[in-house]
């Protein structure tokens, strides 16, 4: 998770593959995408140019295969299928 200072909180979800932003205060969703994988890295901030980005990592990398397997194994068809991916996404922030 990645608490801002402007109040947002940016979180992914992994087997439901997507990036989302909370109100701090409320907790409201306020935001979500969908990514290609299953969002497992740390989002970050930073600015250029005065403007702000949120980037995150998707995609399970090394045992995506294995992974499933186990959460199939505990709940079994509960959970679709996450493409090993492995993607960097990039938001600017308004």
């Amino acid at each position: 998770m990645l608490a801002t200072g402007g109040g947002l909180v940016f979180t992914g979800g992994t087997n439901d593959r997507k990036f989302h932003a909370f109100d701090a205060a409320t907790g409201k969703l306020l935001w979500e995408f969908p990514t290609s994988s299953g969002v497992i890295g740390q989002p970050s901030s930073f600015a250029v140019d005065g403007k702000q980005y949120i980037a995150v990592q998707s995609g399970w990398g090394v045992d995506s295969a294995g992974m499933q397997a186990q959460l199939d194994t505990v709940f079994p068809g509960k959970y679709p299928e996450v493409p090993e991916g492995g993607a960097v996404w990039v938001f600017a922030v308004k």
